[in-house]
């Protein structure tokens, strides 16, 4: 086909407004789609500089050590796609950050909703504090978690008792 009647074929094309922005997900689509996001987690890695992302792919493979492959898809912006072959593996990632790498932390989340990547936030994530040196009076369940509430939402409290 030459180039002319290629650029006339296409100036053709065209979508009335009733046509525009219409995508069915429901359905075997909509099933596929959340199967899809339910084996995978979305990353941040906060840096101001670019990741590069097979150095993330080798040390978060030598630390998570999972059972299975994960897949890691680089959206752009620091921004990542991990595509679990476990569910166990994914399970034990998410709950055992936080995570870093290049000494930046890595937010990961449960992808949410259907909408972009790129337009998730990541602005929460989960750490492990440890109070050192709390008086004996102190060592209880709920005076731990008050003082812990100081930093942020509390998780859950251990209070290391025997």
């Amino acid at each position: 086909m030459e180039t002319e009647e290629l650029i006339r074929r296409c100036k053709s094309i065209s979508l009335e407004e009733a046509e525009e922005n219409k995508f069915s997900f429901k359905g075997k689509i909509k099933e596929k789609g959340i199967q899809v996001a339910a084996g995978c987690l979305i990353g941040k890695v906060l840096q101001t500089r670019g990741v590069n992302t097979e150095g993330l792919r080798i040390a978060l493979t030598q630390v998570w050590q999972t059972r299975k492959e994960v897949k890691i898809e680089n959206m752009g912006d620091n921004i990542f796609i991990f595509k679990f072959g476990d569910e166990v593996d994914k399970r034990r990632i998410i709950v055992g950050g936080s995570w870093h790498f290049n000494q930046a932390l890595i937010v990961l989340k449960e992808p949410e909703g259907i909408r972009e990547i790129t337009a998730q936030l990541f602005t929460h994530t989960s750490f492990w504090a440890q109070i050192k040196n709390v008086p004996i009076m102190c060592m209880d369940e709920e005076i731990c978690k008050g003082i812990g509430e100081l930093i942020g939402r509390v998780e859950a409290v251990d209070t290391d008792r025997t």
